[in-house]
């Protein structure tokens, strides 16, 4: 062990002979390793911040780069927990199944496997989940966004470490990964006020905005604020589509362009006899791909996926599991695509105007 006052490091290998165990045995310790009782975990730990023992941080980037270079015949597994009626009902919509994707991409190549885990199987219960992710050897687990717009999900979370996508899931609150959601509807303002519109219409649904915290409301909101009064179109929130309202709110408030997720709004202007974007531009706040005609705001998910990936094994490796005490939050920038359905920018060349698109 080092001297008092000495400049040499206190290694693993000191507080193990101190403590009268394997150094292996520390090594776990430090990482709250689920294979060790709590209250070793806890000795060894407070044994070692008495020591003054730190991790050397140039150590630990060349122990993760060696790893990265050998083969592995063995892959530890992140769990991919989903909620959904039914087993594949969350493939169905497929910003999640590029969360999941990018994910999966991320996991292998830092030599994880992603494994799918559906909590409505027959006869599951929360103990039984927690029992088959242990007994797989799992540690780490990545919460899909829930088919409802808040819900609860019920495991021992004591025993891993957790990330969610998205604010669909209230109960328990993990760290959790997202698109950046209110800068980009401030983008999409920023962006359609360069294309000369002055009265941006937010039309949504209700379920849909809470899905987000209501992010979409508040940044159209906040920038709606630069907006002289009389450009102030009320925001248009429906608990489901009311074909009724649309023609009315549209026929009182005369927005120029549309900011939106409903599918129905188009259908809805075409039958109205308004065409995109010459009499009304329209805007979309979640693209399902990053080109095409429509104009909007892509999520980036599979770079969402990615984050959650990374987050929750950057987790794993300090040990951090449970519920934590104050949750992270990862927010992904989304892009700007410039579609066909709003007018091009005023004063852009060319090369700038479908920069965004490609």
């Amino acid at each position: 062990m080092p001297a008092p006052n000495s400049n040499r490091r206190v290694t693993m290998r000191d507080i193990a002979k101190v403590a009268g165990c394997h150094y292996t045995t520390v090594s776990l310790a430090l990482r709250n390793h689920p294979g060790l009782p709590k209250k070793t975990c806890e000795r060894l730990r407070a044994l070692a911040d008495k020591m003054g023992y730190v991790p050397d941080p140039m150590l630990a980037s060349l122990t993760s780069y060696r790893t990265s270079l050998r083969p592995a015949s063995f892959r530890a597994v992140i769990g991919w927990i989903t909620n959904h009626p039914t087993r594949n009902g969350w493939r169905n919509v497929k910003i999640f199944e590029d969360y999941f994707l990018g994910a999966e991409k991320r996991a292998q190549s830092l030599g994880y496997q992603l494994k799918e885990f559906w909590l409505r199987e027959s006869d599951m219960t929360t103990e039984r989940v927690s029992q088959i992710l242990r007994s797989r050897g799992i540690n780490g687990l990545i919460v899909a966004p829930q088919p409802e717009a808040t819900m609860a999900v019920d495991i021992d979370w004591s025993l891993f470490s957790a990330v969610a996508i998205g604010y669909s899931l209230t109960r328990p609150h993990l760290h959790l990964v997202c698109p950046n959601q209110y800068r980009g509807i401030r983008m999409a303002m920023s962006e359609i006020a360069a294309r000369g519109y002055q009265r941006p219409g937010f039309v949504m649904a209700r379920t849909s905005d809470e899905r987000v915290e209501n992010n979409w409301s508040a940044g159209f909101l906040t920038s709606q604020h630069m907006l002289r009064d009389e450009d102030r179109v009320p925001p248009l929130l429906l608990d489901a589509w009311d074909n009724t309202r649309f023609k009315e709110w549209l026929a009182q408030h005369r927005p120029d362009v549309l900011i939106t997720k409903y599918e129905e709004v188009p259908v809805a202007l075409q039958r109205m006899k308004y065409a995109v974007p010459r009499d009304i531009g329209v805007v979309f706040l979640t693209l399902v791909e990053p080109g095409g005609k429509r104009s909007g705001i892509y999520e980036n998910p599979g770079k969402v996926g990615a984050g959650a990936l990374e987050l929750v094994t950057s987790l794993m490796r300090q040990g951090e599991r449970g519920i934590p005490d104050a949750p992270q939050q990862l927010l992904i920038e989304t892009s700007w695509i410039e579609g066909q359905m709003v007018r091009k920018a005023r004063g852009a060349s060319k090369a700038e105007r479908t920069r965004a698109g490609k």
